[in-house]
């Protein structure tokens, strides 16, 4: 059925499952069984489908791009051309090894940084203008380290540019200031939470300072080698400063509301990490609400990606109590339904059961290992039948400001997220009802699929009749 609605991004987070963990599906590629897998993902309704590329077996050194490697890549291209799936490939990354390069300092570091512009110059010149790639995404869930000694000057040079000269630091940090501290020889923060404390927030956004400049590098060189497709970066869920656990190093220092400027579109990726949702009522309503903060807080004029999430069912990861593939199925449609007025594209993860994973991914796909269907696959291919009308108009979101969150203990920080947590729900609860979408979970076959869509497309036109009768 053909829309005139914007693409929708609805998919999954792709590795082929059978080659370990982590995932070795370059060194291990097989065209035959990744057709397949893609075969499957698009009769699931898969639109869009998260592929990692890896350091080690694509620049094993600074210089050199594997010849080797980008032809499988090649292949891979073609299989999403020929199954209709648009990819977001995310840069290199560290599953199949991490290179000599990386080391001391993979985000700043001289040796690192000229291996990024590399790979983006030749990566991005052989796919400019390939229609089978959505986007790239820089990196998958980066996270500033909290001090490398190389640091010191370029701290030491961003604090003169700030106070510019030792008066004006005083005047701001107070008695923080070390009476043998002088510009230059300003040390950094300790790794300890102290809500206020000037020297503890200045290295903070100091690191923020870091992440900005490793961004907007890549963004520059990839924009010269292939202006054709869209930039964003995979943050990870602690780059929402108002939730971290433990120590102020945890805050990854990638601020996507600091850099969706030099990027289309902010993708962030969430996990129910606030109890388990099945333990009781309270920690289900306390996960979703978490989700819609993260969200929430990635609005700055940019389309929003919920770039991984989900949930596991099935079995019973170490650690963890088992889930019937019902209960992951009820998660993610839940997970699925609290943020429809606040992400433009959703991508599962991961497409497949992981038999050798030591995290939720054992039991966490949409299939399972053996290609077999489960309850959220099935879930997933209603909402695929349903996808012009599955995002919704964002309300108006309210501001909040997160600087006191960079150097706040955790009970502060509870607090905050409390008080976010009630302005993001009165602003949703404000918009309305969700239009509902019929989900089914018994394997549909062609003619029954299209019937669906026919059935959501007639849902659709109630709802916008029935948002009229309102206005």
């Amino acid at each position: 059925m053909k829309s005139n609605c914007p693409f929708v991004p609805f998919g999954t987070n792709y590795y082929d499952p059978n080659t370990g963990w982590p995932p070795q599906m370059w060194k291990q590629f097989n065209p035959e069984v990744i057709s397949s897998q893609f075969e499957l993902m698009s009769e699931l309704g898969v639109n869009c489908a998260r592929v990692f590329l890896t350091a080690a077996t694509f620049q094993p050194d600074v210089d050199a791009i594997d010849e080797q490697a980008l032809k499988k890549l090649d292949t891979l291209v073609r299989i999403a051309r020929r199954t209709g799936i648009r990819l977001i490939l995310t840069g290199p990354d560290h599953w199949e090894g991490e290179p000599p390069y990386w080391k001391p300092d993979r985000f700043a570091g001289p040796e690192a940084l000229r291996a990024l512009d590399r790979f983006w110059t030749v990566v991005g010149r052989r796919y400019r203008g390939e229609p089978a790639i959505l986007a790239w995404d820089l990196l998958n869930e980066p996270q500033m380290p909290w001090h490398i000694d190389s640091w010191e000057p370029g701290w030491n040079a961003w604090l003169q540019s700030k106070y510019t000269d030792l008066e004006g630091l005083k005047a701001a940090w107070a008695e923080e200031l070390k009476a043998d501290e002088a510009i230059g020889s300003i040390q950094p923060a300790r790794d300890s939470a102290q809500r206020g404390n000037p020297r503890l927030h200045d290295w903070q956004l100091f690191r923020e300072h870091l992440a900005d400049e490793w961004v907007q590098r890549q963004v520059r060189v990839l924009r010269e080698a292939d202006p054709t497709h869209m930039i964003t970066v995979g943050y990870i869920q602690w780059s929402f400063p108002v939730i971290r656990p433990g120590d102020p190093h945890i805050y990854s220092a990638f601020n996507p509301r600091r850099q969706a400027e030099w990027l289309d579109f902010v993708s962030i990726h969430f996990y129910p990490l606030m109890g388990r949702p099945f333990g009781s009522k309270s920690n289900w309503d306390r996960n979703l609400a978490y989700l819609q903060n993260v969200l929430a807080y990635c609005h700055v004029g940019k389309p929003v990606v919920l770039g991984e999430y989900g949930w596991y069912g099935g079995g019973a990861p170490k650690g963890r109590p088992h889930l019937t593939e019902d209960e992951q199925a009820r998660w993610i449609t839940a997970e699925v339904e609290a943020s429809r007025r606040l992400a433009q594209g959703w991508l599962s993860w991961p497409f497949a059961d992981t038999p050798e994973a030591t995290d939720m991914s054992v039991y966490g796909g949409m299939v399972l290992h053996n290609h077999g269907k489960k309850r959220w696959g099935l879930r997933f291919r209603s909402y695929a039948a349903a996808l012009f009308m599955l995002p919704q108009p964002t309300p108006e979101l309210p501001s909040f400001d997160t600087s006191a969150s960079l150097t706040a203990p955790l009970d502060d920080l509870a607090a905050m997220h409390e008080e976010y947590t009630k302005l993001v729900q009165a602003a949703l609860a404000q918009a309305g009802p969700l239009p509902e979408i019929e989900l089914q979970t018994m394997p549909l076959e062609r003619d029954q699929f299209e019937a669906l869509q026919q059935r959501q497309e007639q849902r659709r036109r109630e709802y916008l009749e029935q948002m009229k009768r309102r206005e």
